[in-house]
């Protein structure tokens, strides 16, 4: 008898686990999809801001670097600013999922 519920209690052990391993798997996901999606639009904000910056042909090497440079910054606030508001969609999932339970 006393083996039978520790195989049962083993049991639900196993499946907390189970069902803890899978939010983590699913979070983990959502984060890298939005992590990917807030590079890549980073990058296509920088790709935009170099074109801009070198359309004049004629500019100084150092006004053209400050440009490039400004552009690279810009592409990645972009992308930063994208996972800050991924990161607050998450905290509002949780919050909302708690007062559920």
């Amino acid at each position: 008898m006393k083996y039978r519920k520790e195989v049962k209690q083993l049991s639900r052990e196993n499946q907390e686990f189970s069902r803890i391993f899978r939010e983590i798997n699913r979070g983990f996901r959502y984060f890298t999809a939005n992590y990917t999606t807030a590079v890549k639009n980073g990058a296509d904000v920088t790709q935009q801001e170099i074109i801009k910056a070198l359309e004049d042909r004629d500019q100084p090497v150092d006004i053209v670097a400050g440009k490039l440079f400004e552009a690279v910054k810009k592409g990645v606030q972009y992308a930063g600013e994208q996972m800050v508001d991924s990161g607050v969609d998450i905290v509002e999932q949780m919050k909302a999922k708690s007062r559920k339970k």
